[in-house]
């Protein structure tokens, strides 16, 4: 089964698609680190949400990532201080396809999009915090690592209180308009800051610095996603499938006891049933089965002329 093995020349590989949003809390990511060493207080997991717009991310130590434990810290924690936002993108992890999770979002009007199987790309500002936060929090903690929940507040300031490349302001400034004041400002006495002689002039002074910081953000993030889309499309290796076309899929699973080396690198053939967006498909086996949803990135043409008989039979259907 030569074609179950072996790559096509160039591998393929989508355009980026680039997602730019407008506002803040408009669009966030909710994702869960661990499990990790569990603390004293029985957390393992960390819940982490971010806004796509701000880059403000918050991260809530919890015992469990249980559907019903991860849904009441969405409302409670983001929803009940920042509202309801427009669009929640998660992997595709049970706790996050629940049908609880799903009416959560059906309550509040939340439009609810996810990750395609082995691509977390898709995510990759939240995937890209989880290493910097995992990465943070082993610098501090203690012999036994037993002590992460604690320090998780101290190194979410330092990682708000940052400049973010994507937006060139720190988060803390884009959702409030001002740099924090940290400990060490005032134990050197730094950051007196104006006063102001009425709420409403305050007020005033908020809405202009947010504005100004908002189109700065916004024209900041268009250019950085000009530049990023550039340079990776210059490696894009790119084309559309249609309805009934066979496609190989790549695998990811690897059979335990085997070489990875010599296992086969694509299972199928698969028939394209449906092009969802413009790098999602719909698949079926050729030999019946379940519909699966896949990103074209594991995609490669499927050369029919060149099938064999065990190409089109044999077990090349099997989780490799």
């Amino acid at each position: 089964m030569p074609q179950t093995r072996k790559a096509v020349g160039k591998q393929w590989r989508a355009p980026l698609q680039s997602v730019v949003t407008s506002r803040p809390y408009e669009r966030v990511a909710v994702d869960i680190l661990g499990p990790l060493p569990e603390t004293p207080k029985e957390n393992k997991y960390i819940v982490v949400i971010g806004d796509y717009f701000s880059r403000w991310t918050e991260a809530f130590p919890l015992p469990n990532q249980e559907a019903e434990t991860v849904a009441k810290l969405l409302v409670e924690q983001w929803v009940c201080r920042f509202g309801a936002p427009r669009i929640i993108h998660t992997d595709q992890g049970r706790n996050f396809e629940s049908r609880l999770f799903k009416e959560v979002c059906q309550l509040l009007n939340i439009y609810k999009t996810r990750t395609s199987p082995y691509h977390p790309q898709s995510d990759g500002m939240v995937e890209r915090f989880n290493r910097t936060l995992a990465s943070m929090l082993s610098l501090f903690v203690d012999d036994n690592q037993a002590n992460w929940d604690i320090l998780l507040p101290y190194v979410m300031m330092a990682y708000r209180s940052s400049v973010h490349s994507s937006t060139g302001f720190t988060p803390y400034k884009v959702v409030f308009g001002k740099e924090i004041v940290l400990p060490v400002d005032v134990m050197l006495n730094l950051g007196g800051g104006e006063t102001f002689s009425s709420t409403s002039e305050y007020v005033a002074r908020l809405l202009e610095t947010l504005s100004t910081v908002v189109e700065a953000v916004k024209g900041h993030q268009l250019r950085a996603a000009v530049k990023q889309k550039a340079d990776y499309d210059f490696r894009a290796h790119f084309q559309y499938y249609s309805e009934g076309e066979l496609v190989w899929v790549r695998g990811k699973v690897r059979k335990r006891g085997l070489c990875p080396k010599l296992q086969r690198r694509f299972k199928g053939p698969y028939q394209v049933t449906e092009r969802i967006t413009e790098v999602l498909y719909k698949l079926v086996p050729v030999e019946g089965g379940t519909e699966i949803v896949v990103h074209f990135n594991r995609l490669k043409p499927c050369l029919a002329s060149n099938l064999t008989h065990s190409d089109m039979f044999g077990n090349c259907l099997k989780d490799i």
